[in-house]
């Protein structure tokens, strides 16, 4: 990465909860027996591991690299893109926001769609998974969580409609 300083590359690591992963991921031909869209256990690992080199890259590289989570840019698109931008140098301008009203406030398509009610899409797999898959999910990603800043659901009881899992502050920054 010793380019990086001559070529002025700046780069965005984009993290997810694992739950959300796996849910979404089931959705994908692509995916179909894939270990890493059917076990957990090697989505954290990479979570982790992505954790640990993050660290050492925002060390080495604190003005050209960051990381986000999926789950803040979905619940505060503007403000998230906004930081985006000026991370990348650009211009936050008329055309960026016309293009999140519109994409950020509906559902329309299919998964692929890039037209989502960016405040719910985070977080189908509270709906979407059962609560055996939430449990063993959360088992083998524990300190992947932890590190990433989100929440294991320890009470059961109305979690889908109570439960905010990313309470914790995005490591970073």
């Amino acid at each position: 990465m010793s380019e990086i300083a001559l070529l002025n590359v700046r780069i965005v690591l984009l993290v997810r909860d694992p739950r959300g992963t796996m849910q979404s991921r089931r959705h994908r031909t692509w995916c179909a027996g894939n270990p890493d869209c059917t076990d957990p256990k090697y989505v954290c690992e990479d979570l982790v591991s992505d954790y640990k080199t993050a660290e050492e890259l925002l060390k080495k590289y604190p003005a050209r690299f960051r990381t986000l989570r999926y789950e803040d840019l979905s619940l505060n698109p503007y403000e998230m893109t906004q930081e985006l931008l000026q991370f990348y140098g650009l211009p936050f301008d008329a055309m960026v926001e016309e293009f999140l009203d519109s994409h950020t406030k509906v559902n329309i398509g299919g998964v692929s769609s890039t037209y989502r009610d960016s405040k719910s899409a985070p977080f189908h797999w509270k709906q979407d998974l059962k609560l055996s898959e939430i449990k063993h999910i959360q088992s083998q990603c524990t300190e992947a969580m932890q590190l990433w800043g989100y929440r294991k659901i320890e009470n059961f009881t109305d979690y889908a409609r109570t439960f905010d899992p990313i309470t914790l502050p995005p490591p970073f920054t």
